[in-house]
């Protein structure tokens, strides 16, 4: 497929998840973060790595919007894009305290539980071609919160996505963070190759390690700490757990 692949990004914080993509070959086109500072920081990081701005530039504005009074603009920069010839595909994770025990588990209707569900509505109103949904492992863990992603998929499901979800741990590839995160990831079944099924889907192409193999590791308690000090890696732990390896 020589398609381009674009991205609307929405809740993007800083930036990382679409560093991700941008890094392999997707294209940043538009930006959405509601938090000012992070949407400051966002810029700010584009412009020290030498990143070319969003073509649709950047929104600092409720997701909701794009549902409503927005919603014209968003379908025309998706149709622009359509109309050179590419891929659409959204990005985003929504604010996930509610489905957590931090966030009191209040869950869907949460001030940010909800948002959880507009990003799904705006999705299936827009209909890109390709989506990525994160979120904490509450959404997948807790029973009623599970029922509440469930729905959200099936919803997808109703307008053509086909999906396939994780719940995965960046530690598994390598990442020195022990963070359990959701990832479904849904692509319009139209644009499917007849020999490609959403069940091919690499999850394991890049995972170095199984948590089974991580948690036998021998890992080191609490050390003092030594102002100025060189810390050497603890014997049998791979180099990329420790925070001086980045």
């Amino acid at each position: 497929m020589d398609n381009k692949k674009i991205i609307f990004s929405f809740f993007s914080g800083s930036g990382f998840l679409d560093l991700g993509f941008e890094t392999n070959g997707f294209e940043i086109d538009l930006v959405n973060e509601f938090q000012p500072n992070f949407l400051k920081a966002y810029k700010h990081s584009r412009e020290k790595m030498g990143l070319r701005k969003p073509r649709f530039g950047y929104f600092n504005i409720d997701i909701n919007e794009f549902l409503n009074t927005r919603k014209p603009e968003l379908k025309q920069y998706i149709d622009k894009v359509h109309e050179d010839g590419n891929l659409v595909g959204f990005i985003g994770g929504p604010p996930c305290p509610d489905f957590s025990i931090a966030g009191k588990n209040r869950g869907r209707n949460g001030d940010n539980g909800k948002l959880s569900k507009s990003y799904v509505d705006l999705i299936i109103a827009m209909h890109p071609d390709f989506f990525l949904f994160e979120n904490v492992k509450g959404l997948w863990k807790t029973a009623r919160h599970r029922e509440f992603y469930e729905e959200l998929k099936s919803a997808l499901r109703n307008v053509g996505y086909a999906m396939t979800d994780r719940l995965t741990n960046a530690i598994e590839y390598g990442v020195p963070q022990d963070r359990d995160r959701i990832i479904l990831f849904g692509v319009k079944k139209t644009i499917l190759s007849p020999s490609i099924g959403i069940d091919d889907f690499p999850w394991n192409k890049y995972r170095r390690f199984s948590l089974d193999e991580i948690k036998a590791l021998n890992w080191p308690t609490t050390t003092p700490f030594i102002p100025d000090s060189v810390t050497q890696c603890p014997d049998g732990l791979p180099k990329e757990f420790t925070v001086e390896y980045w």
